[in-house]
């Protein structure tokens, strides 16, 4: 019975040492960093242009091929790159409670919008 308990107490403490804090892994921002209020205004037009395709989607083909030139005509317009989009997004990630902020803000704008659109 002493045995159980000893492996029980090693296995708990094996087990303990192997997990780290998320919050000590966090990476350091990358050089490029997309301002946070700039990414939301990305996301927007992101998710816009995903509405878009998929309307389209019910009479093109080549839907792959267009969502690749429509996103880059957001990297364009925010005069980013792909790579610094996705570390940036990637850096933002890390903390999942400013991630859902910033979604929060991009589904605020987008909420405007449908309202601005419907008043049309």
């Amino acid at each position: 019975m002493k045995r159980h308990i000893i492996y029980i107490v090693i296995s708990l403490i094996v087990i303990s040492g192997c997990t780290t804090d998320i919050s000590e892994k966090k990476e350091k921002p990358p050089a490029n960093l997309i301002p946070r209020d700039e990414i939301v205004n990305v996301i927007v037009d992101m998710h816009l242009y995903d509405a878009a395709i998929k309307e389209k989607q019910k009479k093109h083909r080549d839907i792959l091929k267009s969502k690749y030139y429509l996103y880059q005509t957001v990297m364009e317009k925010y005069n980013i790159t792909r790579e610094q989009f996705e570390s940036s997004l990637k850096y933002y990630q890390q903390d999942l409670d400013d991630y859902d902020k910033i979604y929060d803000d991009v589904i605020e704008k987008l909420s405007k919008m449908k309202a601005e659109a419907e008043l049309k």
